[in-house]
């Protein structure tokens, strides 16, 4: 089974603009909301290929109740802890005809140690023996990565591996615990290293350091001209089709799923960056944070090129 961890999960108000300028009035043409969070993204889109999921963390207030709701859409196992006290972040998304997108993030309330060893219980009787563990999304309510260490462990002691999407310490941390996946894009990658990744030369010698330091898998997300992967002990470049872009939030998300969904499904490693760069191609084609058209989706597999590298 598949389990994703969203700690702070929010709801994202995307807001269509025919431009948008700072220093004078903005006109909101259209409005929406939808779910926010890496790990509750993830879920959603595995709910999509048709791979069945857990999703837990903490929402709390009327936002949380909102998110559970928005989950309980989807063929996903919701088990979050759910806090009367409090309010689960809002993230506000400014996008336009351009394909220009802007996130402004809420940092969320801090993570209460009571309130941690309340979800730690709860998650310990989750996880089990050959599930995969989703680690990822916002953590600036964390006072550095300590919940995020115990919940590596208890995964591993409880015979699952993990999958890490972070940044900065919770990555550098993480990795070196030695996660199945890891899937930085450059920004997150250059800081691990403490330089800007420039060429193919700089981001493949990131992604050997990521792999050194403890990852078993990597994979290098980069925008809309794709990925590098380092999967199964091989290097490759998927190269993504050119799509009209609507909304650049949660593509990578949309990418980390369809890698997962290929391991799940036990697919080639060539079949599993075309389905999860086709899928992040077909997210950015839509207006919403989350979610794409599957036949979409399937459409753009063809356009997908995967050329495996010389390491």
């Amino acid at each position: 089974m598949v389990i994703t961890v969203t700690i702070n999960p929010a709801m994202d108000i995307v807001m269509k603009l025919d431009s948008f300028r700072l220093n004078v009035t903005n006109r909101i043409r259209e409005k929406f909301m939808c779910v926010g969070g890496k790990g509750t993204h993830v879920s959603i889109n595995l709910s999509l290929l048709g791979v069945r999921n857990i999703a837990t963390g903490v929402v709390m207030g009327a936002t949380g109740e909102e998110i559970l709701r928005q989950l309980s859409k989807y063929d996903i196992d919701v088990e979050f802890l759910k806090l009367d006290e409090g309010n689960s972040r809002t993230n506000y998304v400014i996008t336009d005809p351009e394909g220009n997108c802007t996130l402004i993030s809420e940092k969320g309330q801090p993570m209460e140690n009571d309130v941690a060893e309340r979800f730690l219980a709860r998650y310990s009787k989750l996880v089990g023996s050959g599930d995969l563990v989703v680690i990822s999304g916002d953590a600036s309510n964390l006072k550095g990565p300590g919940l995020q260490d115990r919940l590596i462990d208890i995964a591993v002691a409880r015979g699952a591996r993990f999958c890490l999407d972070a940044s900065g310490i919770y990555l550098e941390s993480g990795i070196r615990k030695k996660p199945f996946l890891v899937k930085p894009n450059l920004d997150e990658l250059g800081a691990l290293v403490g330089r800007e990744l420039k060429t193919e030369v700089e981001i493949v010698a990131a992604m050997m350091w990521a792999r050194e330091n403890g990852a078993e898998n990597v994979v290098a997300s980069c925008g809309g001209e794709g990925s590098y992967a380092f999967l199964g002990g091989r290097l490759y470049r998927a190269v993504s089709p050119a799509v009209e872009v609507k909304n650049t939030v949660g593509c990578g998300d949309a990418l980390l799923s369809g890698i997962i969904a290929g391991f799940e499904k036990r697919l080639s490693t060539e079949e599993i960056l075309k389905k999860a760069t086709a899928v992040a191609a077909a997210t950015a084609m839509d207006e919403a944070t989350v979610g794409f058209d599957p036949l979409v989706a399937a459409e753009l597999e063809a356009e997908v090129t995967v050329t495996e590298l010389e390491l």
